[in-house]
């Protein structure tokens, strides 16, 4: 077992000047395999998916509706093929909270912190995702994620946010570690391009790296950082992650989650009532003191979470 740990000034500038950077072991390996029986609920093992990968697909998801697309990528080279995200689950997450206490883990939010300079962020996406050998062709071509903005990305502070992948298994040549090109050898590419194919852009190809690391590392990348997944090759093989991004609070172009929308849950329930105010802080709640809290909403507050630990917010009001 190795434990986690906070990043170094030097991984934080690396994220800021090149874009992306692979900060290894961030988080420590027991805390990632205390999650394996969470992640055991949302999906197969690579064992029991590859042992029948037809009836795990339909006793975990049922059977995949036939799909009617208006295109549809070639079975070679790099796509966007639908299969490549069927196994994946939105926070919150079932069975005993830890896989949902890692997506405010404090090494990630420290590193967020740093990279964007500020504290006042917010966690705008989590999903948690699998991956399994055959089952598509995962090559994606180059491309930036405009799916997490209504704009163009500023690439400075601040204006960037931060997207990150934490490995929940080890993430090596083979198992498809992400492919990622530093700003500096992007220059002259708009982000604003949908992809680049490796024919129009085989310079960018030819500067892309693998983000490799043992599990427990942090993939941290910035909105303009070309980047793309690549196949899954290894026998057998499998990758499982969690996928946290954060931006500057009131940044409301930005966004891909809705935690509003799973309030009701059970799952919702546990995260806040386990949650510190700090942590709570980053999906949007206002801190103990602020003019928001008066003595009649802290006690709607307690009525909605029993569990949660109120003293804070009624101290603030007694000062």
């Amino acid at each position: 077992m190795l434990s986690g740990r906070l990043a170094r000034d030097d991984e934080i500038v690396a994220w800021q000047e090149h874009g992306w950077v692979v900060v290894d072991g961030l988080v420590g390996t027991d805390e990632i395999d205390a999650i394996a029986g969470d992640v055991a609920l949302m999906f197969p093992t690579a064992e029991q998916y590859h042992a029948d990968p037809e009836g795990e697909t339909e006793r975990w998801l049922g059977r995949p509706p036939d799909r009617h697309d208006l295109f549809t990528w070639p079975p070679d080279g790099p796509g966007f093929r639908p299969e490549q995200h069927r196994w994946s689950r939105e926070f919150p997450f079932p069975g005993s909270g830890a896989l949902n206490r890692l997506c405010v883990h404090r090494a990630i939010v420290d590193f967020v912190e740093r990279a964007l300079q500020t504290t006042d962020i917010r966690l705008y996406q989590s999903h948690v995702a699998a991956k399994y050998a055959g089952l598509t062709n995962y090559e994606q071509p180059m491309h930036t994620d405009r799916n997490h903005s209504w704009l163009p990305p500023r690439p400075y502070a601040p204006w960037w946010h931060v997207e990150t992948f934490l490995y929940l298994s080890d993430v090596v040549d083979g198992n498809a570690p992400t492919h990622l090109v530093s700003v500096q050898d992007s220059v002259g590419r708009a982000p604003t391009v949908p992809l680049f194919m490796p024919a129009s852009d085989p310079e960018l190809y030819a500067a892309e790296r693998p983000a490799s690391g043992r599990r427990g590392s942090l993939l941290a990348y910035r909105p303009d950082v070309f980047h793309r997944a690549v196949e899954l090759t290894e026998p057998g093989g499998s990758r499982f992650l969690l996928n946290v991004s954060f931006k500057v609070a009131g940044q409301d172009w930005i966004g891909y989650h809705a935690w509003q929308s799973r309030a009701n849950t059970r799952e919702w329930d546990t995260v806040v009532e386990g949650s510190t105010p700090r942590e709570l802080e980053l999906f949007g709640f206002r801190p103990p003191g602020h003019p928001f809290w008066d003595a009649a909403f802290v006690e709607a507050t307690a009525a909605r979470y029993p569990k949660l630990d109120l003293s804070q917010w009624r101290a603030a009001l007694d000062s």
